[in-house]
């Protein structure tokens, strides 16, 4: 999913890491270039743009046939598409820079993922620790991020995260845990300063959040998918159409722009086989994420973004685990993979081990060494995150036995092939050489400490993270890179960030890019500028993350000097 310098304080690693344990002409299927008359039907499926297949339309609500009769007709000045974590800011920021604004949802109510959120503190970095840093995790995506949107997060996400972390205080909803631990001094001189937040749920901030609009002004159609977009003659987007859950369509016109927010396709499997076909092979963790706004987004004139379209792939043994290389084994009882490979990442290799029907099942394996324990960036031993008290001693998730055999028979591994991969893997730790998967030897510890622990891992995408293709302000663009008018995208509806085969981004980017570009569209859409009425920033939030000394991390000799990845 992505990376993080250790974002877990030593108080909550035994008994808390709640922290872990926890994106006018009707438009029909044209082709790229809109119509130019209100009566002109809609192309047939066939002449599409290059970018759908029929077969889309299949798992979307987007409609294609003119849509003319209307039980209602509304003018706002914002029309958002989709409530989660980039819709509900988009709405929240409309109200507070006194625009009015409604939302069209798919969902009988919100629908947000996630908990993690970062920012860039600027005033306490140097531009060469920013672009190191940026550099460092372009090259985890062979250089393929997108530098302009990263610049966007590192610009806009100062205030619009403290903004978003905030206004969920003043509703009651504080964060769980404020780190500074992602900063990096290099060795160069170079700085730059992270700031970490953690919700107990995305869900309840955004819920929070929507009501506080809502009691404001916004309106939002819950169960109201947006099935069409209005276009004029001359290409400008006018507005949205949604279906109410009785059948009825209703004409919301947007006298500034249209947000698109409606999240990613991981659930439209005509998408997923042409773009991301491998994916496949893993639960999809989500539901009902059918592409609509791309579809919506690329009718419109747009483009979808080139591959790769980066999956956020997550396990459930999120939280301290992930640090550590444990020995993994399949379903079969067999290794197959180099374990010091990222939580991240363990799809890739799995992909070739692993059938669809295993839904990314595996184990991974570690013994009761207090001493000469898998290294790992805590400095604590794995078997202190199972004692008694432990928030992540599952007994659903994490299995004990005294012996190899018991171990592999209380976690469902077959017994023999179970016991003699530990064995082939503990004489490679002997040796301290790995001659089947090239585990450095420093990062080879053999299992021969009872009672053995298994965790009874799993491996799912959580987010397809690529869009329609839009420029530096999130304006949806055509295939010449012009911005469409008076149309946005925001969230994991626009462009590719990261662009990489999974997402590979600094921890809580995919959330904050999120919340920022909801609220930023918004404001250059009123304004033509990016100036919100009510900032905020680091400064509102300054105690929360200061440490019991009230230092930061990036004051301190013990701040990190490399990023790191999970």
């Amino acid at each position: 999913m992505g990376g993080m310098e250790t974002n877990i304080s030593r108080r909550n690693l035994i008994k808390g890491g709640a922290a872990f344990a926890a994106a006018a002409t009707l438009l029909g299927a044209s082709a790229c270039s809109p119509r130019k008359d209100a009566e002109n039907a809609p192309a047939a499926k066939s002449d599409l743009p290059a970018d759908l297949r029929a077969s889309d339309f299949k798992y979307s609500v987007v409609e294609t046939d003119p849509i003319t009769s209307f039980a209602s007709e509304e003018t706002y000045d914002i029309v958002v598409v989709g409530a989660g974590c980039a819709g509900v800011p988009a709405v929240l920021t409309a109200v507070e820079e006194g625009a009015t604004v409604a939302c069209l949802q798919k969902e009988a109510t919100v629908a947000a993922n996630g908990n993690g959120c970062s920012f860039v503190v600027k005033e306490a970095s140097n531009l060469s620790g920013i672009a190191r840093w940026r550099s460092d995790w372009a090259k985890l995506s062979d250089w393929r991020i997108n530098p302009a949107l990263f610049q966007y997060y590192v610009d806009y996400a100062e205030e619009a995260v403290p903004w978003v972390i905030s206004r969920g205080i003043e509703e009651g909803i504080t964060p769980i845990e404020f780190l500074t631990d992602s900063s990096i001094r290099y060795d160069d001189g170079s700085l730059v300063a992270v700031c970490d937040a953690t919700q107990e749920s995305n869900q309840s901030l955004m819920v929070a959040l929507a009501n506080r609009a809502e009691q404001n002004g916004a309106k939002f159609y819950y169960e109201t998918p947006c099935v069409q977009l209005v276009q004029s003659e001359d290409g400008t987007v006018t507005g949205a159409i949604g279906k109410t859950k009785d059948g009825k369509y209703i004409k919301l016109n947007a006298s500034k722009a249209v947000i698109l927010a409606a999240g990613d396709y991981m659930n439209n499997d005509s998408m997923v086989d042409r773009n991301l076909h491998d994916s496949f092979m893993y639960p999809r963790v989500l539901e009902n994420h059918t592409g609509d706004g791309h579809i919506l987004g690329i009718l419109a004139g747009g483009r979808i973004a080139p591959l790769g379209h980066a999956r956020q792939i997550h396990s459930n043994y999120i939280g301290p685990f992930m640090f550590f290389p444990f020995l993994a084994l399949s379903l079969e009882g067999k290794r197959f993979c180099n374990e010091t490979v990222g939580m991240s990442s363990l799809n890739i290799p799995m992909s070739y081990t692993t059938k669809p029907e295993d839904a990314g099942r595996h184990f991974r394996l570690f013994d009761s060494k207090t001493e000469g324990f898998y290294p790992s960036s805590l400095g604590i031993p794995p078997v202190a995150l199972v004692g008694e008290g432990s928030a992540w001693m599952d007994p659903e998730i994490v299995v004990s036995g005294n012996t190899l055999e018991e171990l592999c028979e209380n976690a469902g591994i077959p017994v023999d092939e179970g016991v003699a991969s530990i064995k082939r893997y503990n004489e490679m730790c002997a040796q301290g050489r790995d001659d089947d998967f090239g585990v450095p030897g420093s990062h080879l510890v053999a299992m021969d400490t009872p009672p053995y622990y298994c965790i009874k891992g799993d491996v799912g995408m959580s987010a397809i993270n690529a869009g329609v293709m839009v420029d530096d302000r999130y304006r949806v663009i055509d295939e010449d890179s012009n911005p469409i008018p008076g149309l946005y995208a925001a969230g994991v509806d626009a462009g590719n960030p990261c662009g990489g085969i999974n997402w590979s981004m600094p921890g809580g980017f995919s959330n904050s890019h999120i919340f920022t570009a909801g609220r930023y569209t918004v404001i250059h859409a009123l304004t033509g500028d990016m100036k919100p009425k009510n900032p905020s920033g680091f400064d509102d939030l300054k105690e929360y993350f200061a440490g019991e000394d009230g230092s930061y991390m990036w004051e301190s000799p013990d701040c990190a000097t490399a990023i790191s990845v999970w």
